[in-house]
């Protein structure tokens, strides 16, 4: 009888056990997204000095969020920002560089015309639930490259 009740109770417990162990919830794809902007080899979209907007769309999540973005000159300090929230769903960061928006499922970043030679680097995070993605910018300073 021992041996029967300690079978039906493993039976009733193991539900629990095998559930918990479910990725159900953790199931989230990568964010693909859409855009003309092109990538260099070295996982860098390139700026020109006199700066520029990128238009980058998510195609498979209808919403998402600016988390932080971050910015150095080479071999400088690194600098975090985090977004200005307000009520609405959207949000963005300005940072001494660049301007960064969510809207539904665009992103659109601003960089500014950059006054110094030295080549200027800029990563803006996003999150959508629990998937996350990042978008590396590098400015080529005036004197870069002559």
């Amino acid at each position: 009888k021992m041996k029967k009740n300690l079978l039906l109770l493993f039976l009733m417990v193991l539900p629990f056990f095998v559930s918990s162990c479910s990725d159900e919830d953790g199931d989230w794809d990568p964010m693909k997204w859409k855009t003309e902007v092109k990538k260099s080899s070295d996982d860098y979209f390139h700026v020109p000095p006199q700066g520029g907007t990128y238009v980058f769309y998510c195609t498979n999540y209808s919403s998402f969020w600016v988390v932080s973005a971050t910015e150095k000159v080479a071999r400088g300090e690194e600098k975090r920002f985090s977004p200005n929230y307000d009520d609405n769903k959207d949000a963005s960061i300005t940072t001494d560089w660049l301007t960064a928006k969510s809207e539904g499922n665009i992103l659109t970043v601003t960089i500014q015309p950059t006054t110094l030679d030295a080549n200027r680097f800029m990563k803006v995070e996003v999150e959508a639930g629990d998937v996350f993605d990042e978008f590396n910018f590098k400015q080529r300073g005036l004197k870069v490259g002559l």
